[in-house]
């Protein structure tokens, strides 16, 4: 199993970094549970707990793993997804205490959908709780944000990482040198899902130098990555932009991921129109599209 899921948090104790954030989630799950929110909000960067949160969460109003339900956004996005949860949400749990709906990016939901969620906000089924995660709170109605009960999840520190590596190392049983770790925890950016996967390609690699090759090659992907979005942005023509495409190799939903984040970031900046346009072409996922939904998406973005 990959390390990222092996070691996903399977409760509060075992999330790292956040202190101020578990300490309040701790406290507020002390209280009897009918005196609890029904309705939260995770938000932060991408790869640092948000919607493992919302599952320990779920898992400590008694939601049995068949009564939480999780929903991406990005493909579920409109009134007819409402609905279906407004319908369902009359309907008791088969097992367990609790029906939990978990919202993944639903900054990607439409306004429908948030005005039809609204309603389902304010007066919920007893036995019905709704976990929101998303990496940009701004775009979700005020009035959605305001009946839900607000937790930031953030980066931990470099130090704390690098402790979390070594840790898992030592269950693993494997040994990488400090130096190593040190430079998975910078070019991670300190994203501990990231962090992971780094640590996953070269735990079983036997020398520094093939670990530190394959490290490299993950940052080109990256530097290709930026490449695109730059391209992307300056309207450069097909020929550039299938270039950096065919030295793609990562999958193709990770880069759909990071030009999302890289033109939410210029559009927070500078408010540039077409860094908003560009990621309405990506707003759908590649799960099922693959390389294609990635070519499609590109195309669709230079012809703006």
């Amino acid at each position: 199993m990959a390390l990222p899921l092996k070691y996903r948090p399977a409760n509060l104790k075992q999330v790292i970094g956040n202190k101020d954030t578990i300490s309040s989630l701790d406290s507020l799950l002390k209280r009897d549970k009918k005196d609890a929110p029904h309705s939260f909000l995770f938000y932060g960067e991408a790869g640092c707990g948000k919607t493992s949160l919302a599952r320990i969460v779920a898992n400590e109003f008694g939601a049995h793993v068949q009564s939480i339900v999780e929903i991406n956004m990005s493909n579920n996005r409109g009134i007819d997804t409402a609905r279906e949860i407004e319908n369902a949400c009359i309907y008791s749990p088969l097992q367990g205490d609790s029906t939990v709906y978990i919202l993944d990016e639903v900054h990607r939901s439409t306004k429908d959908f948030q005005n039809a969620l609204l309603k389902i906000l304010e007066e919920p089924p007893p036995h019905v709780r709704f976990m929101l995660c998303t990496t940009e709170p701004e775009k979700l109605l005020k009035t959605i944000r305001s009946r839900c009960t607000s937790y930031q999840v953030e980066k931990p520190t470099s130090k704390r990482l690098f402790k979390h590596l070594q840790d898992i190392l030592e269950k693993e049983d494997r040994e990488v040198d400090d130096e190593i770790l040190n430079l998975i925890v910078k070019e991670s950016g300190v994203v501990p899902r990231d962090a992971l996967k780094m640590l996953d390609q070269i735990m079983d690699v036997d020398d520094e130098k093939s670990m530190l090759k394959i490290i490299s090659s993950i940052k080109n992907e990256e530097t290709a990555g930026i490449d695109l979005c730059r391209a992307l942005l300056d309207g450069k023509n097909w020929k550039v932009v299938s270039g950096i495409l065919s030295k793609l190799s990562a999958e193709p939903e990770s880069v759909r991921r990071m030009v999302l984040g890289y033109m939410n970031s210029v559009v927070l900046r500078s408010g540039n129109k077409r860094a908003h346009y560009i990621m309405e072409c990506f707003a759908d996922n590649y799960y099922d599209t693959g390389k294609a939904g990635l070519t499609i998406s590109c195309y669709d973005a230079i012809h703006i």
